[in-house]
């Protein structure tokens, strides 16, 4: 019997597009032929081989490189979403299975009577499910599930999937072992946030000096973007390294005793990749969907948050001495 044919087109961020890998992961486990679209993980590839994933197309050719697949799962990308009027999204969710985290209601549309249409009989019993998980994948209330937890109970429930792994199946590069340098902690300042998200640049420092002393080599990782701002302000004092993609950071924090971050990807993909991470979290909720939701992991939250701008006031309530704490005990439990 032919497997059906998906695509599972994902988000651009990082972390979305770890949680979609881990999707394309299950349905490869549950007999579909899929291939995965993103320019994230189209890097880390080699890490997947036995997973088909391609980089984003342009927006002008996205139509017609989908058209050859029996049903196209869709996290549509930024550069669709700027384009998604109410028009465009009463046109494409008759073509494609519109997902997300939180998704408007007119994303939702029943695809089973195409497909009855369209496929070989025994191609369309295979899609008989995923015809109708179109629209949110937090479908229901999670009231302190990770978001890797709540995409499993998606999989499971509304795409019908009867075997949900949380862990893929990784083929890290041969050279490359799993926490190697396990006095050394990745310390992640920056994020897609940083007014709201990010606690201070001098507090990242003094942590980084505070976890020196206890004998740990901090390593400040920031993105490309930022990483001439950082090496400024760390003058010298601790290492700043520039990677160049996705692959090479993985590697990095792979072999990385421990990580710290704002709520970022680089969280979930030392999460992913089961290293120790610990998330500064900027509301008082340790159970917050998006932390990370892979391997060990803590939060820290503020003692308090002051009404203000963005979100509120809440890093002065956050110190460099609970966060090494917090990290400590972190540590002390991964072993």
């Amino acid at each position: 019997m032919d497997l059906a044919r998906i695509s599972l087109v994902s988000f651009d961020s990082l972390g979305d597009s770890l949680i979609y890998l881990m999707m394309a992961e299950n349905l490869h486990r549950n007999g579909f032929n899929v291939t995965c679209y993103s320019n994230v993980l189209d890097q880390l590839s080699s890490w997947v081989p036995h997973l088909k994933i391609k980089p984003h197309v342009s927006f002008d050719m996205l139509e017609p490189e989908l058209e050859s697949y029996d049903l196209v799962l869709m996290s549509p990308p930024m550069a669709i979403r700027q384009k998604m009027s109410d028009e465009y999204v009463l046109q494409h969710r008759e073509k494609w299975v519109l997902i997300c985290q939180k998704a408007p209601k007119n994303w939702y549309f029943d695809h089973t009577e195409r497909l009855n249409r369209t496929l070989p009989i025994a191609v369309a019993r295979q899609l008989t499910k995923l015809a109708t998980c179109a629209g949110s994948i937090a479908f229901k209330k999670f009231p302190k599930s990770t978001v890797v937890e709540i995409t499993q109970a998606y999989m499971r429930e509304r795409m019908g999937l009867s075997n949900v792994v949380k862990d893929v199946a990784l083929t890290p590069p041969a050279m490359l072992l799993h926490r190697r340098f396990d006095k050394r902690v990745v310390i992640s300042p920056d994020s897609s946030g940083p007014e709201k998200k990010n606690w201070t640049p001098d507090s990242f420092l003094k942590l980084a000096r505070v976890i020196r002393e206890r004998g740990y080599a901090p390593v400040i990782v920031v993105a490309p973007s930022h990483h001439e701002e950082w090496v400024g302000l760390v003058n010298g004092e601790f290492d700043v390294p520039l990677f160049p993609g996705i692959n090479q950071l993985a590697s990095f924090i792979y072999e990385s005793g421990a990580v710290v971050a704002n709520d970022s990807g680089n969280g979930h993909l030392a999460s992913f990749l089961n290293v120790p991470i610990l998330t500064i979290y900027r509301k008082r909720n340790k159970k917050f969907h998006w932390r990370p939701g892979w391997g060990k992991g803590a939060v820290v939250c503020p003692l308090v948050v002051l009404p203000g701008r963005d979100g509120g006031i809440w890093k002065p309530f956050v110190t460099p001495a609970r966060v090494l704490a917090s990290l400590e005990r972190l540590l002390k439990s991964h072993h």
